[in-house]
């Protein structure tokens, strides 16, 4: 049953590349009852080797950031949902139509055979998105699939495949937002026939890059544990399902 049938407002969390510190946001998400979506690279869960690291600079200090390994991927992400990031991380509106397929398609198919569900959404890598992209998109089934601008609004979007979040974890305006969020009147909003999506994107290495744990824990205790709003991961609020 769709949320919609009990709930004009649900929140839902985004996080890109698979690498170690989700364990870490999953355990906090689970602590209060939220909901994420993980966009993989199958590619690039390695058990050793080359992209199996790789080093984030926007913090106080370079911090090398482990990849979770394909055996991991399987155990790690239970409680929630699984999606697409493409097999190695490209640019894919640089690509040409068959690297873009291999991209897109590999990375389905394997998440298929990995987790035993076919992914319905994902993510843009550097979050760039064109016509062809999405032609790609739809041919392999993919029924929404998220960018990296902000809309500061928690507005349903009619096109899923251009999807846009509400904001990023850093951003300045997460806790105001996160008011103004929680100060929707749910029967005003059903008098207006409207629902309302708050949708929180970003990498799990930069809560450890930029200290910002407690920021992260602060936003899920203020947003957590409300009885008119619903907590889902990408498809259960985006699609209904």
């Amino acid at each position: 049953m769709s949320w919609k049938a009990q709930y004009r407002k649900a929140i839902t969390f985004s996080y890109d590349d698979g690498n170690v510190y989700d364990l870490r946001l999953i355990d906090m998400l689970n602590r209060y009852g939220l909901k994420a979506t993980f966009n993989l690279n199958s590619g690039l869960g390695m058990d050793i080797g080359e992209g199996s690291t790789w080093t984030y600079t926007d913090g106080p200090a370079p911090l090398v950031v482990h990849r979770l390994t394909i055996p991991e991927f399987t155990w790690a992400y239970k409680d929630h949902e699984i999606a697409f990031h493409t097999l190695t991380h490209p640019d894919l509106t640089k690509l040409s139509p068959a690297e873009r397929h291999h991209e897109v398609a590999g990375d389905i198919e394997n998440l298929e055979k990995l987790f035993g569900k076919r992914p319905v959404g994902g993510a843009y890598p550097f979050g760039t998105i064109d016509d062809p992209t999405v032609a790609e998109l739809k041919a392999d089934g993919i029924r929404y699939c998220r960018g990296v601008e902000s809309t500061h609004n928690f507005d349903e979007q009619a096109d899923l495949l251009r999807f846009q979040p509400t904001c990023h974890h850093d951003d300045p305006a997460l806790f105001d937002l996160a008011d103004r969020f929680l100060a929707l009147d749910s029967a005003a909003l059903e008098r207006e026939g409207k629902y309302q999506i708050f949708y929180v994107w970003g990498h799990t290495y930069e809560f450890e890059g930029k200290h910002h744990w407690d920021r992260m824990e602060e936003f899920c205790r203020k947003i957590a544990g409300k009885g008119d709003i619903f907590y889902g991961t990408n498809a259960e609020v985006l699609l209904g399902e």
